[in-house]
């Protein structure tokens, strides 16, 4: 259980930090941008880690990804601090959408967490490959990661997706395979 609040709360925490910026590109959002805070934190935080792990200089792995969030934090307080005033009437006047927002996430969230609790098992479809490329791509030091089929070859797969669940999993400290 202990994973699930981890996981939980290491995605929260990316959403806050991408919410300055969303709050920023997106004023004609009537929420200005937050219930898309979450997958913008994920592109913000692990963009970034893909373009460096391509260099084949910068290596993927838990410092480069706190260096990552410790800049997107550092340009989400000036964010902040910049239209702290706007930001703040804003809240205030649109709270309760915002809690609902979190409501309906945390709602999926809890759905989705029962559903991989009730069948947790990687036994049917494509989850084999799935999580082959998961455990690749956040093992791999730099990318394309290796093609676990293929000896000595690369991914040649769209594999971005398990890049950022796999960025997630290094954050967290869970296994891929949890």
């Amino acid at each position: 259980m202990l994973d699930v609040f981890l996981w939980l709360i290491a995605i929260e925490l990316i959403g806050l930090l991408a919410f300055p910026l969303a709050f920023l590109l997106l004023p004609w959002l009537p929420d200005r941008g937050y219930s898309l805070t979450k997958p913008l934190g994920l592109l913000l935080a692990f963009y970034p880690l893909w373009v460096l792990g391509s260099t084949q200089v910068i290596p993927n792995g838990l410092l480069t990804i706190a260096v990552i969030l410790v800049m997107l934090g550092a340009a989400a307080l000036l964010i902040l601090w910049l239209h702290q005033n706007e930001m703040a009437a804003f809240l205030g006047r649109e709270w309760k959408f915002l809690v609902l927002t979190e409501v309906v996430f945390l709602s999926v969230f809890a759905i989705w967490v029962y559903i991989r609790a009730y069948d947790p098992a990687i036994d049917h479809t494509e989850q084999l490959m799935d999580f082959a490329f998961l455990t690749t791509s956040a093992n791999s030091l730099h990318f394309p990661p290796m093609d676990p089929w293929l000896a000595g070859e690369s991914v040649s797969y769209y594999y971005f997706g398990y890049l950022m669940m796999g960025g997630l999993s290094t954050l967290t400290g869970i296994t891929t395979s949890v």
